[in-house]
C-alpha cells in the first residue's frame, strides 16, 4: 500500500476500492489523534501530519468543544463496517448531540451515551439512509400504529423525503440526518420547521400528552393529523409508548379520552 504523504496521494487513493478507502480513513483517524506522532499537538489535537490531508478525503474529528479520546471512539471502531449498528446507536441513543460547523459539515462528531459511556462517530462517517425504501407514516381506520425503534419516510409539503424515527413515543427526523442538516432561520416556511412542528405534535399524541394550543394552533394540529391519515372523530396512536386514544374535532382541537376517563 502506498505511503500517504500528501494531498495528491490521498486523492489518488480515493479512487481505489472500498477496502482501501476504509484503510485511508483509519489511518487518517490515527493521524488526527496523533498516533505514532511525537510532534507537539495544538489546542484542537489535530496532528501536523493530518493537516496535510485535504478536507475532501478526511474530516477533522476534533473541534474546540470536543476532547476526543480513544475510548470514546471504541464503538465506532468496533462497528466500522456495520452501518446499521452505527445508525441505530445514533438514532435511538440518549443525549445525542453534534459538534457542528455549518460551513464544513464534515468537521466534528456526533456523540451519544452508550452503556454509561460517551461515544462519538465522525460526522463524515455517519451513513446515509435510502428513504425511498421506507414506509410512510399512515394511519388505518383512524389507528396509527408505528413499530418502536424503527425508521419511516416523511414527505414534506414541497415533496422532499426524509428519514424519521420512532423511539419510545418520540417521533421525528432521524438524528443521524437532522443534526447534520444545514442551518436555517426561516421559521414557519422551510421544511425543517414544518418537520419539527409535525414531529412535536405527533410525539405529544404518541406519549398521551395534550397538544397545547399556545404551541400550535388547532389548524396546525388538524393538518398534521390529516397528513398521516387521521380524520376527525375518535382515533388512537401507538408508537412505542402505549396506546393512546383521542377525539379529534373538526376544528382541530384534540380531547385526550384516556385522561378524561381517568
Amino acid at each position: 500500500m502506498k505511503t500517504v504523504t500528501d494531498v495528491n496521494t490521498v486523492n489518488q487513493l480515493l479512487t481505489y476500492s472500498k477496502q482501501a478507502e476504509a484503510g485511508i480513513h483509519q489511518k487518517a483517524i490515527q493521524m488526527l489523534l496523533g498516533a505514532g506522532n511525537n510532534k507537539k499537538q495544538d489546542s484542537l489535537s489535530i496532528s501536523d501530519a493530518a493537516r496535510g490531508f485535504s478536507k475532501q478525503s478526511i474530516a477533522a474529528l476534533i473541534d474546540k468543544n470536543a476532547n476526543i479520546s480513544n475510548s470514546e471512539l471504541a464503538y465506532y471502531f468496533a462497528n466500522y463496517n456495520n452501518s446499521s449498528a452505527i445508525l441505530d446507536a445514533i438514532n435511538f441513543g440518549e443525549n445525542v448531540s453534534c459538534g457542528y460547523n455549518s460551513d464544513f459539515k464534515e468537521y466534528g462528531v456526533i456523540s451519544f451515551d452508550l452503556n454509561g459511556s460517551r461515544q462519538v462517530v465522525p460526522n463524515y462517517a455517519v451513513p446515509k439512509m435510502n428513504t425511498s425504501t421506507m414506509s410512510g407514516i399512515c394511519a388505518a381506520n383512524n389507528s396509527l400504529v408505528l413499530s418502536n425503534k424503527s425508521y419511516y419516510a416523511w414527505t414534506t409539503s414541497s415533496g422532499g423525503k426524509y428519514t424519521w424515527t420512532v423511539n419510545n413515543g418520540r417521533i421525528g427526523w432521524a438524528a443521524s440526518e437532522s443534526l447534520l442538516a444545514e442551518n436555517t432561520n426561516q421559521k414557519g416556511t422551510n421544511y425543517k420547521w414544518e418537520m419539527c412542528k409535525a414531529g412535536n405534535i405527533l410525539s405529544d399524541l404518541a406519549q398521551g400528552k395534550s397538544v397545547w394550543g399556545y404551541l400550535y394552533s388547532n389548524e396546525e394540529v388538524l393538518s398534521v393529523c390529516e397528513k398521516v391519515g387521521i380524520s376527525p372523530g375518535f382515533f388512537s396512536i401507538d408508537a412505542g409508548a402505549g396506546k393512546h386514544t383521542y377525539l379529534l374535532q373538526e376544528s382541530g382541537k384534540t380531547i385526550n379520552v384516556d385522561a378524561k376517563i381517568k
